[in-house]
């Protein structure tokens, strides 16, 4: 009977132990990456209820509270009929945001909203434009 070669149970350990422990040194550096998809999952979520908003005033002439609540790290959009929450993300900071009010004809006042995400040094500048009510988003270093 001849013996073929092949690995041992102690050689398949060694082998896993050290995929754990690469395993175990790269976690820290997946952590900004998982910061930066929940900031952007964030904005997408801000957008995406701003333009129902809009729509909202657009079609059914109905104005939209937009309320930062501090207690729960959330921003609200509330509508007769329509409320909704956006969740901030751990990582990021509120660090100005004063009560928008989105009319029923869709004007909204001119102002920035300011976040800042310290973990990735950026800064995020949302300036509200005046008219059309949209917004656009500016994103710094520093």
């Amino acid at each position: 009977m001849s013996r073929r070669p092949a690995f041992t149970v102690v050689e398949m350990i060694v082998v896993l132990g050290m995929v754990a422990l690469l395993f175990t040194l790269m976690m820290p550096q997946l952590n900004p990456t998982r910061t930066q998809i929940a900031e952007q999952e964030f904005w997408h979520a801000m957008r995406q209820n701003w333009q129902c908003a809009q729509a909202t005033a657009q079609i059914r002439h109905q104005g939209t509270n937009i309320i930062y609540d501090p207690d729960n790290q959330q921003i609200l959009f509330l509508a007769d009929g329509i409320n909704t929450k956006v969740n901030i993300p751990s990582s990021l900071e509120v660090m100005r945001f004063k009560d928008i009010e989105m009319h029923a004809d869709g004007y909204v006042r001119p102002r920035t909203i300011i976040f800042d995400s310290p973990g990735r040094h950026r800064r995020y500048l949302m300036k509200i434009q005046l008219a059309w009510g949209g917004y656009s988003l500016e994103e710094e270093k520093y």
